[in-house]
């Protein structure tokens, strides 16, 4: 593996990217039809939600689409790779931040904006956060109301539940709602890491928020969550790769959690993941962690990325009734894995010692 070869890669991703943007990232939009969202506003009435009184039936031929928790996944990359030299990525960046920021649903944002039926929720909301805080426009009163009503969701052992009401009396009912059966808790581990890692972030570069005092016990259940092999189930993605990197994300950004970030690790890199997008965050997670990735986790990247620049959509997103990916969100994953390569390298080089 030769620097060079990793460098067309990332050249071709970004030019693969930089053309998504241009068409606004079609394929970063997750369309949910008529059918489904009849489907959704009918299990909504047969449960006595807020959202689902008469005018819940206006929303019965609603056509979902959800794109802005990935184009915040993707923006995070592109804000990466302008801090690694592409100066050009900023400005995509930033059309994507002033985007994101316009999304606001009331007082946070949704999944699929516009569709009152389904809640706001902890995970877009902790997705748009962090490319806020990195691109200094976090510091503001429509942040402090969302991080707010968040905080007003929390549970007493302090973790805040996924579906963020404004009345928190309901989540109970929203959870059996928008769970189905399979994940009715609320108490979702990767959107427990990733809303922590935001707030932490937000207090490390501008300062305390509603959500602060909250960061400690949750992380404290985030490790409890953690299983004997060390990885951690996830409730709304496919297979344990997302849930684990946004897991060591977090307590690495915290420190002072090595225990658990090595048992992580070993499980990553003894049972490596077929696909490009497991295998991305696999890599991302080992870099977090400070673990080198293989050579063969780079040549599966480089060899499986399409000659237009990128990777196929791997299935990512798992609603409970049918799996979601984007060519679009893989690609901008699969980047993000090879620029945390390219850091690494040239860090360990920096330093006089062999990446």
């Amino acid at each position: 593996m030769t620097p060079p070869t990793v460098h067309a890669a990332v050249e071709r991703a970004l030019e693969y990217l930089a053309g998504q943007h241009e068409l606004s990232y079609p394929d970063a939009a997750h369309i949910m039809g008529s059918y489904s969202t009849a489907q959704f506003v009918k299990l909504g009435q047969q449960q006595p939600l807020p959202t689902a009184g008469e005018e819940a039936g206006t929303f019965a031929e609603f056509r979902c689409v959800g794109a802005i928790y990935h184009v915040a996944t993707i923006t995070e990359t592109l804000l990466d790779a302008a801090e690694a030299g592409h100066k050009e990525c900023r400005r995509l960046a930033d059309e994507n931040t002033a985007w994101l920021f316009s999304q606001r649903d009331g007082v946070s944002w949704r999944y699929f904006p516009g569709f009152a039926p389904l809640p706001h929720d902890a995970d877009t909301l902790a997705q748009v956060l962090r490319i806020l805080i990195r691109a200094g426009q976090a510091d503001n009163a429509v942040v402090r109301a969302a991080t707010a009503l968040a905080a007003r969701n929390a549970w007493d052992d302090g973790v805040v539940n996924t579906w963020l009401l404004d009345t928190p009396g309901e989540r109970d009912t929203a959870n059996r709602v928008w769970g189905r059966g399979r994940n009715d808790t609320g108490r979702d581990p990767e959107v427990v890491a990733n809303l922590a890692h935001a707030t932490h972030l937000y207090e490390q570069h501008i300062g305390p928020l509603p959500l602060s005092p909250l960061v400690g016990p949750a992380t404290r259940w985030l490790i409890d969550q953690q299983q004997p092999m060390g990885f951690w189930r996830a409730s709304w993605y496919v297979g344990t790769c997302y849930s684990t990197y946004v897991a060591v994300r977090h307590l690495a950004a915290l420190g002072g959690h090595q225990q658990e970030i090595a048992r992580a690790a070993r499980f990553l890199a003894q049972a490596p993941a077929p696909d490009p997008l497991n295998r991305a965050l696999a890599m991302l997670a080992l870099t977090a962690a400070g673990t080198a990735v293989s050579p063969d986790d780079c040549q599966l990247l480089i060899g499986s990325q399409f000659p237009d620049g990128s990777w196929e959509a791997v299935p990512w997103l798992d609603n409970h009734a049918r799996v979601w990916g984007s060519r679009a969100v893989t690609t901008a994953l699969c980047l993000k894995a090879l620029l945390a390569v390219q850091r690494d390298t040239a860090s360990a080089n920096h330093h006089g010692r062999m990446p």
